[in-house]
């Protein structure tokens, strides 16, 4: 009797996790091995801004694309140019290069230097159309979803990962093991060595997130990203800013604001942030278009708000990752971090899984 193949498991639930996951299902050359995906501690971001980095060699935006293909995503070509706009004088302006170089350490990542967008579909929109393919029904027999238990324990033998033991003690044999989650929970995980070097020197930070639902579309048709100075309270050395785009259909936007490791812990400040946040709003978009006429101020055309606070999702210093990043001895099991923005999420990807990216797509059946 054939034995059935063991599952190759990916840990996370942001961007590097969905990536993985996506390329392995879409996967040709061996549809029939199954695929665990436990989402861990359930980090996610939003893309804070519609266009990616894309210069270094960064090849995530072609990786964003193939993946949307694979699943018949139809996002629009790759465009480059300068999408960016900062709120300065009252005003929007496109960004001097140099003004990149005066942001908060923490906002550098999310401010790129040379940047990509899709015609036709934002990453949100390509990364909400994604999931519902996996978890719908054309993988459920091959793609188990595993989530609300953490990643206790890597079991390794001979040199080589091949089980997962979760917080509820369940132990899942596998053949590979990708570790897509937050790079500050690997100190928790038993059979991991202590202190992986490719994990010092970054410097983790959090991440306030608001996705609003307007009653009258605003921005419709717009795919630049927006950025504006909040107001500098006492004791801050830094301004400090908040970075949002729209939905291509003009229903949502999304704004984020980077949260200092030391206000991560003190809810007030978390919510005071988010306070400055709306404010920030009504300052930068004010009359029309941004505001319908019977409404008084921006976040008055709100109907609903969804609020995040993720905990050490990015990173404030460091480079990303180039190379696969592998733990020395230990086969079967590679890192990947979204804490450089979905561009380098997804070229991470590529190159754990050895993506052709000039291949044409193949929809999986």
């Amino acid at each position: 009797m054939k034995e059935s193949p063991k599952p190759i498991v990916v840990v996370g639930d942001g961007w590097a996790a969905l990536g993985a996951v996506g390329f392995l299902a879409g996967a040709p050359a061996d549809p029939a091995t199954p695929i665990v995906w436990i989402a861990g501690t359930g980090s996610r971001l939003l893309a804070p801004l519609p266009s990616l980095e894309s210069a270094g060699g960064l090849k995530g935006a072609e990786a964003w694309q193939r993946l949307a293909a694979t699943f018949g995503i139809d996002c629009g070509e790759i465009q480059t140019g300068s999408y960016l706009r900062e709120f300065r004088h009252k005003s929007f302006r496109e960004v001097p290069e140099d003004r990149k170089e005066e942001l908060w350490a923490p906002e550098r990542f999310l401010a790129p230097l040379t940047e990509a967008r899709f015609a036709t579909l934002t990453v949100n929109e390509i990364d909400a159309g994604l999931r519902e393919e996996l978890l719908g029904p054309r993988f459920a027999q091959r793609l188990e979803r595993i989530e609300g238990v953490p990643l206790a324990a890597i079991r390794v033998d001979q040199g080589r990962a091949n089980a997962v033991v979760l917080g509820s003690g369940r132990e899942i044999a596998c053949e590979r093991i990708i570790y897509a989650d937050r790079w500050n929970e690997l100190p928790k995980i038993q059979g991991l060595p202590k202190g992986l070097p490719f994990t010092r020197k970054r410097d983790p930070i959090g991440v306030l997130q608001a996705m609003f639902v307007h009653g009258t579309p605003v921005g419709a048709g717009l795919s630049e990203g927006f950025f504006g100075a909040l107001h500098r309270e006492a004791g801050e050395e830094q301004d400090r800013h908040l970075w949002g785009h729209f939905a291509s259909d003009g229903s949502r936007s999304v704004w984020t604001i980077c949260i200092g490791a030391e206000e991560a812990e003190d809810n007030h400040a978390i919510s005071k942030r988010l306070r400055r946040l709306k404010s920030g709003l009504d300052k930068m978009f004010t009359g029309a278009p941004w505001v319908p006429a019977d409404k008084s101020e921006f976040m008055a055309n709100v109907l609903h708000e969804q609020v995040r606070f993720e905990e050490a999702v990015q990173f404030s210093e460091g480079t990303p990752p180039m190379a696969r990043t592998l733990a020395d001895g230990i086969d079967g099991l590679g890192f990947l971090t979204d804490g450089y923005g979905p561009s380098s999420a997804l070229h991470q990807v590529a190159l754990e899984l050895g993506v052709d990216l000039s291949a044409p797509a193949t929809v999986p059946n």
